[in-house]
């Protein structure tokens, strides 16, 4: 059978996905019907962007050149983000794409440090430092693995199903921490389980990049920070 997706066509379904999830945390009521789908989709874009980090870092030309650009993003976007989710400027809490910074860091020494010792410290280091980030470790952990595991897409997808579990129980504990009612928790939590939409878009990635634009190249990089800052400013006008 051929694979229908290229690296494109699924950067751009999991950008539509992002775009849910937000216009859903923004506008929504939590539990509606509507916001829970709009949750359940989103759930798919941040393992497909740990999976195309990994990527990137196999194919880059320059390491320092693509965390320098992650770097200037995530300190672009985070005004944006702290605007969409209604929170008071110096927040402690970071946008997505410092969580990516974090997790290409994790990469990095995944794939040049020798020492066992020393890999798993240093990852361990940018774990706990991503605790402040959008999607916090597990991205890191995720970025790690899929670049372990970069020459076989089932193993990627077990990784993803391995992290995704924790993700899943980390949303249930919250939930019921909070509450103390395990049903409550449940439903509560259950949108998590949108993570695993994200397997089988993997296994239909057929490997090829799509057509190479600067546009497409960019796209990204500039939609994140322009429609958190058009989500909230609306979000404001509305208020």
């Amino acid at each position: 059978m051929t694979k229908p997706f290229n690296r494109n066509a699924l950067k751009y379904i999991a950008v539509f996905a992002m775009l849910l999830d937000h216009i859903a945390w923004t506008f929504l009521s939590f539990r509606t019907p509507t916001a829970q789908i709009f949750h359940i989709v989103g759930r798919i874009t941040a393992p497909l962007m740990c999976f195309f980090l990994a990527q990137g870092y196999e194919h880059t030309r320059s390491f320092k050149k693509y965390a320098l650009r992650l770097f200037l993003f995530a300190v672009i976007s985070e005004v944006p983000w702290w605007l969409m989710r209604g929170e008071e400027l110096f927040s402690p809490s970071f946008n997505m794409i410092f969580t990516l910074f974090l997790a290409l860091l994790a990469v990095h020494v995944e794939a040049t440090r020798e020492n066992k010792a020393e890999k798993v410290l240093l990852i361990g280091l940018l774990c706990v430092l991503s605790c402040w980030c959008d999607w916090k470790y597990f991205a890191v952990l995720w970025s790690v693995g899929f670049y372990k595991y970069r020459q076989s897409i089932k193993k990627c997808c077990l990784w993803q199903v391995a992290v995704g579990l924790m993700y899943c129980f980390y949303a249930f504990y919250g939930s019921f921490s909070s509450s103390g009612d395990i049903m409550h928790a449940l439903m509560s939590s259950a949108f998590s389980l949108g993570t695993f939409l994200s397997v089988p878009l993997l296994l239909l990635y057929n490997g090829e990049s799509g057509k190479k634009t600067k546009g497409a190249k960019w796209f990204f990089y500039i939609f994140y920070p322009l429609h958190m800052t058009v989500l909230g400013l609306i979000h404001v006008i509305l208020a």
